[in-house]
């Protein structure tokens, strides 16, 4: 597994750097085991995601299976699924590659446990394009970031990887596809919306209406009576008593509180004959900034959760988005240097790999060393085992800066 270590050992984690750091390594051994050797990736996949699970479901408390797109950047046109598009890695249209990823979160703890590359129309309407980039026929169809996401949830369920609940940003949330589709399979979530979304506060109407006159083709397309609001219009009518406040998680810099509301609302999608039930749950958070607003819906039954409860759920997606931080720092989730779809799929394997790999050691260490951090873990690697060095130099430095780590908390806590 030196791909595996190089990724621990390497400050980049390309090819090149790889054989720089790891011992007994090979350039071209390296990189035939990732872009042509015929290793099944989705066994691989499916592992991590089993193990992650079964790590996770030993700790407690509720499980988030949390859905999120990440971007890539890349020059050139040769990398599968690469093209002008939107990258929420610096907020704007550029080259790059994007993919839908699931992960799973508890408390502090997180790990990717799949990934959908995404393939723009340009792409999928090529089909030479993909032959070349070694795309299996069975992938080159168009689907939406929602749809790829549709296809992770139903993996899961069918591996019988363990969660409780489904979490999303608003790309999500304001899929009625994505929303349906979950109510469909009878999965709870608290996904959350855009500020613009729009609801009806009480139960509309929905009807066909009857032919004006008696003439003309007979109306088929139902309509609402009712008139919609956007979530953020709701908050100037909720009365300052209504917001609770909660305790969300203990964080970097302390207890993380918020205030919270949770109100019943109703959405509905053009076409569509029946109105959806939906709980609207608001959490607004003091940042350096100023005030914080998020939006979610959840399809829970009035009164079947807490507020603290949804709000919580709500708040676990900023797990995903820590994952995404450790995966590209420090296990270099965007440094490859490979092309092909296989390649692709092999690199997000190992990577996962790797976090499944830190997760395991956190949690083992978990009442040693508590603010153990996937920065400290590579940060072993490299200094002993890629250099010369001591383990006991390095723990004794990771555990002054955990005592520093500790009395930060301990100084925002007294705030």
């Amino acid at each position: 597994m030196q791909y595996a270590k190089g990724l621990f050992q390497s400050e980049k984690a390309n090819i090149e750097r790889m054989v720089e750091r790891v011992v007994d390594s090979e350039y071209h051994q390296i990189q035939h085991f990732i872009s042509e050797s015929p290793w099944e990736w989705r066994p691989a996949f499916d592992s991590v995601a089993t193990g992650i699970s079964d790590a996770l479901g030993e700790n407690g408390g509720k499980v988030g299976l949390l859905i999120d797109e990440s971007s890539h950047l890349k020059k050139g046109k040769k990398s599968v699924g690469v093209a002008r598009q939107y990258c929420g890695t610096i907020g704007k249209v550029d080259n790059g590659q994007v993919a839908v990823y699931g992960g799973l979160s508890t408390a502090n703890y997180y790990g990717l446990i799949d990934a959908a590359l995404y393939l723009p129309k340009e792409w999928t309407d090529d089909d030479a394009r993909c032959q070349k980039a070694g795309i299996p026929k069975a992938f080159r169809v168009h689907k939406s970031k929602p749809e790829l996401a549709i296809d992770v949830v139903r993996r899961q369920k069918a591996n019988g990887v363990k969660f409780d609940f489904i979490g999303a940003d608003g790309l999500y949330g304001n899929s009625p596809y994505f929303l349906g589709s979950l109510d469909e399979m009878g999965l709870l979530f608290v996904v959350e919306v855009h500020s613009n979304e729009r609801v009806y506060e009480s139960e509309p109407k929905i009807s066909i209406p009857e032919a004006k006159g008696g003439k003309g083709r007979k109306p088929s397309a139902y309509q609402c009576d009712s008139k919609s609001i956007e979530v953020r219009g709701l908050i100037a009518s909720i009365a300052g008593q209504s917001w609770e406040d909660i305790d969300i998680r203990e964080g970097t810099k302390g207890l993380l509180r918020c205030k919270s509301h949770v109100r019943k609302v109703y959405t509905w999608e053009k076409g569509a004959a029946n109105a959806r039930e939906r709980l609207l749950v608001i959490r607004k958070t003091e940042t350096t900034n100023g005030e914080e607003i998020k939006y979610a819906f959840s399809n829970a039954a009035q009164g079947q959760y807490s507020t603290t409860e949804l709000a919580q759920m709500q708040s676990q997606r900023y797990f995903v988005e820590r994952a995404f931080e450790d995966a590209k720092q420090e296990m270099g989730m965007s440094q490859y240097q490979v092309r092909g779809w296989l390649a692709w799929h092999h690199h997000m394997a190992l990577v996962m790999l790797s976090m499944e790999f830190v997760l395991t050691e956190k949690m083992l260490f978990k009442n040693e060393l508590p603010l153990l951090t996937s920065y400290d873990i590579r940060e072993i690697f490299i200094k002993v085992y890629a250099t010369k060095g001591t383990l006991e130099e390095v723990m004794a430095q990771i555990k002054y800066r955990h005592k520093q780590r500790k009395d930060d908390i301990n100084r925002n806590r007294g705030r």
